[in-house]
């Protein structure tokens, strides 16, 4: 049986075919999967299409060559959608035999993919245990492709057609425990990849290249001619955010009885020297993280955290991990609105987040405090307001300059609260065909405004204003805590200049940079005029930061909203089509009914007294008891997939 694992690249086709300079994930999913089916007794190749973008041309060579009687494909997120399809029918044009499998993040999609690519079952879950389970049924499948749903339905964490091409979903994936979780072993996987071992290799990222390694002068220069290794020290999560698409239940931890022997074949075979932890929760597991800290210094590698909660951090921690050679730990904060916190589902206050940040000033620790989230429901103007002055705020603790990264649009992803929300009020349909056109848009422009899908009760183009008041508000008020601050006017004069002006005309030689390179989005693909008409923007841009420093919100505030406006109508010019398929979700026109009961308006917020009834998660589940029940096994399995991990 010859086994061929395939990642899978997330966007639209046009920019995810050829050659790319853009940075992709590292394929961990798969190495693991290959790692545990070659400790079951079977062997499997790897194809990464992801990083090779191969052509169809290219992709149909590759496959010729390897013959597969299955292919495992690794579709991490929902915008790996447009890809899914094609590479599915690729393979079905060429083998149709060969047994298609469809795991990661997009199958809580699971119905659109069975029904619109050339899928034959998708892996609900976490894939090691139900994708062995399927090699060993297709071990006696291979010469006639044959469906036993008797037997494939015994299997946990399958979608697929049933004999009445009904969606048949077995429930959440069996795990591995946590006391068998292991670090792979890639000495040993090199022999078992055997010509394909220099794929090991997309695992690590040039310390050249990191920016937060950039950040920290004196181990960047020692260690610039080595590589920065991710490892994963737990599975799963603490917490459940209604937008995030839960892709494995629950929280478990690794045992750190091998890691440091891991780390040392890390280090002294492929040449790594620092470690990015990917887990979506460092620190919950403080003893394991203790512990970890302790062999980092023992064997002298430095370390990042990608993410952690803010509660999870105390002062004393971030010390013990800065002494034992942590250099950078980020937080999701999400919102700086606990109105928006607690639709969230983010299970902290405002406080927590202040004071982690402010710990992290106090101990010399790298964070960054920015990237925010726009637009969930029950979003106000007021709320974007809240959480500019937050963010700005943090800033400040840290010393940072006041330019405040531009937020992300909350983008309804299948599997998450936020999408049952979504169909329930009409803005996104429930139909096969209305699903899979969302998640072809989706992919487009992924989390660009082009692509929100409004959620809230606010006009689209005063929320597109938010894009700027953000922006504004923040500036604001970081100045007006320069001003505060209890130093002479001369060092305040000094503050402004160089955390305001200076910053904001760096931004703008970035800005001017990025244009000229054909980087910028709204001067994308646009000629000598195009570029004209964007300078000028930008310098407006750049006048109304300055305005920040100098006018009074009563005058800048309105004058702000009249430009937003000039530009919402620039770009319905530029996107917008005029006849025919729209290309982005935001022009789209829903069927929504204005009085919509399920709507979260700002008086349901307000009728909400415990924190959790404000939970989008409880909102859409008390719309969901004023609805049909579902009464058969489609209708079921469809509210397990919308329900997720």
């Amino acid at each position: 049986m010859k086994i061929l694992l395939c990642t899978c690249p997330d966007g639209p086709l046009k920019t995810t075919i050829g050659p790319s300079n853009v940075k992709k994930p590292k394929p961990l999913g798969v190495m693991r999967l290959l790692d545990w089916m070659n400790k079951k007794g079977y062997n499997g190749d790897i194809y990464d299409i992801d990083n090779e973008r191969p052509t169809d041309e290219q992709l149909i060579t590759s496959l010729k060559k390897s013959k597969p009687n299955v292919v495992g494909i690794s579709a991490t997120f929902s915008h790996c959608y447009p890809n899914v399809k094609r590479i599915t029918k690729i393979i079905r044009d060429l083998y149709p035999s060969t047994w298609i499998i469809v795991g990661g993040g997009l199958t809580a999609s699971s119905n659109v993919i069975l029904k619109k690519t050339s899928t034959d079952i998708c892996v609900v879950g976490d894939g090691e245990i139900p994708w062995v389970k399927l090699l060993d049924y297709f071990k006696e499948n291979l010469t006639e492709k044959k469906f036993d749903f008797q037997k494939l339905s015994e299997i946990k964490g399958l979608a697929f057609m049933d004999q009445n091409n009904n969606l048949k979903v077995t429930g959440n994936a069996s795990q591995i425990p946590a006391s068998e979780l292991e670090y792979t072993d890639y000495d040993k996987l090199a022999k078992a990849l055997g010509d394909k071992a220099h794929f090991i290799n997309a695992l690590f990222e040039e310390i050249r290249e990191h920016s937060v390694v950039k950040k920290h002068p004196k181990i960047y220069e020692k260690n610039i001619d080595k590589k920065l290794a991710y490892v994963e020290l737990s599975k799963g999560c603490v917490a459940r955010c209604t937008f995030c698409q839960r892709s494995t239940k629950g929280f478990r931890s690794y045992t750190l009885d091998h890691l440091e022997e891991h780390l040392l074949e890390l280090k002294n075979n492929y040449n790594v020297a620092g470690i990015y932890i990917t887990d979506e929760n460092f620190g919950s597991d403080k003893k394991q993280s203790y512990a970890f800290s302790k062999i980092m210094k023992k064997i002298d590698m430095f370390w990042i955290v990608g993410a952690a909660r803010c509660t999870s951090t105390t002062y004393e921690d971030l010390v013990f991990y800065k002494n034992h050679n942590m250099i950078s730990i980020r937080y999701g904060i999400e919102s700086g609105s606990q109105t928006i916190l607690d639709i969230m589902e983010k299970k902290f206050t405002t406080e927590d987040v202040y004071n982690a940040i402010s710990n992290c000033a106090k101990a010399g620790v790298n964070t960054e405090p920015d990237a925010l989230m726009l637009g969930m429901p029950g979003e106000t103007t007021n709320t974007v307001d809240e959480s500019a002055q937050f963010i700005a705020s943090l800033r400040y603790v840290l010393n940072l300059d006041w330019n405040i990264g531009a937020p992300f649009w909350a983008m309804a992803i299948p599997g998450t609260p936020l999408y049952e929300y979504c169909q329930q009020i009409g803005v996104i349909g429930k139909t096969i065909d209305e699903e899979d056109k969302y998640l072809l848009r989706v992919a487009e422009e992924k989390t660009s405004f082009l692509n929100y899908v409004n959620k809230t009760d606010t006009p689209i183009n005063e929320v597109h204003y938010w894009n700027y008041l953000f922006d504004i508000a923040g500036k604001k008020a970081y100045v007006k805590l320069i001003i505060k601050n209890k130093k002479s006017i001369i060092n305040k004069l000094k503050d402004v200049y160089h955390k305001c002006i200076k910053g904001e005309i760096k931004d703008l030689s970035k800005n001017f940079s990025l244009m000229s390179k054909g980087e910028n989005f709204y001067a994308r693909g646009g000629g000598f005029k195009q570029k004209i008409k964007w300078t000028i923007l930008l310098l407006v841009d750049f006048s109304f930061s300055l305005g920040a420093i100098f006018v009074p919100k009563l005058i800048l505030y309105p004058i702000h909203r009249v430009y937003a406006d000039v530009r919402f109508k620039l770009l319905i010019k530029k996107h917008k089509a005029t006849t025919g398929k729209q290309k982005y979700n935001i022009f789209v026109e829903q069927k929504v009914d204005l009085n919509n009961v399920h709507k979260l308006t700002e008086d349901r917020v307000g009728e909400s007294k415990k924190r959790r009834e404000k939970s989008l998660r409880t909102i859409a589940l008390d719309n969901s008891k004023r609805m049909k029940p579902p009464l058969t096994q489609e209708e079921k399995a469809l509210e397990l997939l919308v329900r997720g991990q």
